[in-house]
């Protein structure tokens, strides 16, 4: 826990005190201050804020001398990625007040409770994987925030990015159409990807720019899940696993970046691209037959993409010294190390769907485990959390259904 700290200069006293001289006075305040080595502060709160953005804000909190030694957040960028809350996890359980959310940090497993105002007059639009939210209001202005910092970052209105013929829409706007699953920051740490799936468009912008860049796309009914990784966006298509190139001067392009190798059918498969842990992989969603009774008509198999090499490795564990379990949503996942959870509440090397997937509540698939194919029944099938891992699962739910 981090303590309040004394003024590093408090005045010296001009009465003797317990029977000490003036002189006795200041030099014990001397040794204090010798004691009190501030010299290296400056270098633990970059250490500090290299970890994560939340102890970083408590470490400024500490104190007066404490915030003067470190950098005001405030006075960089929205982009700065220093500043990000990339381990944070917007959790969707209810609280008592309608602007409060809870944040779960994935690599910790500690829980926070966050005010954000904007809410009460803005759409969440979505979660980049820098832990920003795109927030949208009145219909129109997009607006990029900082749920830890507050930072708020303005950029394009919405009416610069879809074509004329659609403005129409943005006055009876419904949510559903402008879900923006594959937003974030690009690797040039000045552009952000805003991506409409339903609509197939991607628009380009950086802060101060008056409209967006447009370029449309086709996934041909494959990408239910677009991702932004490492800066570049993803999606699939028939051709394989499909990367967005941005580079300076030229017309931003998309580029096979991985084959598929492997026959997919849009109607009875799917393929969902989820970042875990810092690797990218493929899902591969598909109905098969039924084996015996606790096999489910879903197979998931799951590829880790080699952007070296454009090939698709088949993986059956997600890695970790004591295994990591994939929270996978139709819009949204990550994943989580096994220790920082109570024993026995996750599994490893396991997927749990979130409640957007029919499989979970048609057929009862809670849990599906990589290496045998053995699937859990959910705790529950309504949208409440009852358990650790109802609780995650709502965390990447979109459908309020």
């Amino acid at each position: 826990m981090l303590r309040p700290c004394l003024s590093l200069d408090p005045a010296a006293p001009k009465l003797l005190l317990g029977g000490k001289t003036l002189a006795d006075q200041q030099q014990q305040q001397q040794l204090v201050r010798q004691k009190r080595d501030w010299s290296n502060l400056g270098l633990i709160a970059e250490r500090v804020l290299a970890f994560d953005v939340a102890d970083y804000l408590r470490f400024r909190a500490v104190c007066r001398p404490w915030r003067h030694c470190s950098t005001e957040p405030h006075t960089h960028g929205g982009l700065d990625r220093r500043f990000h809350p990339w381990r944070w996890v917007l959790l969707r359980e209810p609280l008592a007040a309608p602007n409060r959310r809870c944040f779960l940090n994935s690599f910790t497993g500690e829980f926070i409770q966050v005010d954000l105002p904007e809410l009460l007059d803005h759409e969440l639009l979505a979660v980049t994987p820098e832990g920003l939210l795109v927030l949208l209001h009145d219909h129109n202005h997009v607006r990029l925030l900082n749920p830890l910092t507050r930072h708020v970052t303005e950029l394009p209105p919405l009416t610069t990015l879809l074509p004329s013929k659609d403005h129409v829409m943005l006055s009876y706007f419904n949510i559903d159409d402008f879900l923006a699953t594959g937003s974030g920051i690009a690797s040039d740490d000045s552009t952000v990807v805003l991506c409409f799936n339903r609509f197939r468009i991607l628009g380009m912008a950086k802060p101060g720019d008056d409209h967006w860049i447009l370029l449309k796309y086709n996934h041909d009914g494959f990408t239910h899940t677009p991702l932004m990784f490492a800066g570049r966006f993803y999606y699939v298509k028939v051709k394989g696993v499909m990367a967005l190139q941005i580079c300076p001067n030229q017309p931003p392009r998309l580029e096979v970046a991985a084959k598929l190798n492997m026959h997919v059918s849009p109607i009875s498969e799917g393929l969902h691209l989820v970042n875990s842990c810092g690797d990218l992989m493929l899902i591969h969603r598909q109905i098969v037959p039924f084996t015996s009774p606790d096999k489910s008509r879903y197979q998931y198999d799951m590829y880790r993409v080699n952007l070296d090499t454009g090939t698709l490795l088949p993986v059956k564990s997600l890695g970790g010294s004591a295994g990591r379990a994939m929270f996978w949503g139709m819009h949204c996942s990550f994943s989580v190390p096994l220790e920082v959870f109570p024993s026995g509440s996750i599994s490893a090397d396991t997927i749990y769907p979130s409640f957007d997937f029919t499989e979970r509540s048609l057929l009862k698939v809670g849990a599906y485990h990589l290496l045998d194919g053995h699937i859990e029944r959910p705790s529950g099938l309504l949208q409440r959390p009852n358990t650790l891992v109802d609780c995650l699962s709502l965390s990447n739910t979109v459908d309020d259904e």
